[in-house]
């Protein structure tokens, strides 16, 4: 049994006799039972759910559940609960893109805490969510195993997300064959879903055939792998890496990808992925014209999103955000703020979506 966050409240085959504990189970909200089969709980459709806090807060308490997941999974601990608990993690981060998907784009872009691999795997989560729901290939239950393939693409090298320096030839080697490794440990842990498994097993073949681990090709990767791929490059040029401390500014990312990477990645999806976040995504914090500098709420397909101003032109924290419109000349998008610039404004961001 799991809290909505995805805890664990009771392990298999605990008793309850207490009737006040039980009613308290029942008032923390969404519960699961783990079975014995093999069968993938991703197979199912999933059912709907009621969020009950905003989507901007979900998003980023789904990181601190992700986290212990993860820390579990290497830990060895609760094995058999992991695909059950990655499966209602997706469920409720596919409700949130539906319910608020520019809350969800600004969570993931300003969720800086914890270690680059969970951060990742819940940023390809939502990008995913998103991609697949606007490109509509894949109907909802396709749409929520692939979020679950987001969530897990990299669990085989988690040990070496956060590396440092060179990588020796050893490392390369784990790095070229981890969608194999993955795709192996899924299997250990339950998921039988092929959907998922490809989509895991194909996220760094490339159209033109120079991808890995099986070099394929064109028409032979398919679509839930092809979504994978550009969520996942997006997510990782966008963030800063151990050894790469500045992200690419967004609209840099997507001409990148659409210029450079046209040939090796689906370009259609490429520019679906740009209507879907907007050429500059809620979350990136800007600087204006005026020297004012504001955080993206609203998307844009032109280079005018909606903003709300963060600090005055004379440098100073606003004590309530603004709105600006940044169609007009003295409030023009000048170019990107890092976050790390910008902490002593976090709570009054966080409050834009509240």
């Amino acid at each position: 049994m799991y809290s909505a966050n995805g805890q664990l409240l009771l392990n298999k085959g605990s008793v309850l006799n207490d009737s006040d504990a039980k009613q308290k189970l029942l008032e923390m909200g969404h519960k699961q039972v783990v079975g014995g089969g093999s069968v993938s709980p991703a197979a199912a459709p999933p059912q709907a759910v009621q969020l009950r806090e905003p989507v901007f807060a979900l998003v980023q308490h789904a990181a601190v559940t992700l986290n212990a997941m993860m820390g579990d999974l290497l830990a060895g601990q609760h094995r058999q609960q992991f695909i059950t608990r990655i499966a209602s993690l997706a469920t409720r981060l596919q409700a949130a893109c539906q319910k608020d998907p520019e809350a969800a784009i600004a969570a993931i872009h300003l969720y800086h805490e914890g270690e680059y691999a969970i951060r990742h795997h819940l940023s390809v989560g939502i990008v995913s969510a998103l991609l697949a729901e606007a490109d509509g290939r894949l109907d909802k239950a396709q749409q929520h195993t692939l979020i679950c393939a987001a969530l897990t693409h990299d669990i085989g090298i988690l040990g070496l997300a956060n590396h440092e320096g060179e990588l020796s030839a050893e490392k390369r080697k784990q790095i070229n064959q981890h969608p194999l490794t993955t795709c192996t440990l899924l299997r250990e842990l339950g998921v039988d879903d092929q959907l998922w498994l490809e989509a895991v097993l194909q996220h760094h073949e490339r159209l033109d055939g120079t991808g890995y681990p099986l070099c394929l090709s064109g028409s032979a990767i398919g679509v839930p792998g092809r979504l994978l791929a550009v969520a996942d490059v997006y997510c990782a040029m966008t963030r800063p890496r151990p050894y790469r401390p500045k992200a690419y500014f967004s609209m840099a990312a997507m001409r990148d990808l659409y210029v450079e990477q046209g040939k090796q990645l689906d370009s259609s999806l490429i520019q679906i992925l740009i209507k879907s976040l907007g050429l500059i995504p809620p979350g990136t914090i800007v600087k204006l014209k005026n020297g004012e500098i504001a955080v993206v709420k609203k998307r844009s397909t032109k280079n005018t999103p909606q903003v709300y101003c963060l600090y005055n032109r004379q440098g100073m924290p606003m004590a309530s955000p603004d709105m600006r419109n940044t169609a007009l000349p003295d409030y023009a998008i000048q170019g990107r703020v890092d976050y790390e610039d910008c902490r002593n404004v976090e709570a009054a961001m966080r409050r834009i979506w509240a």
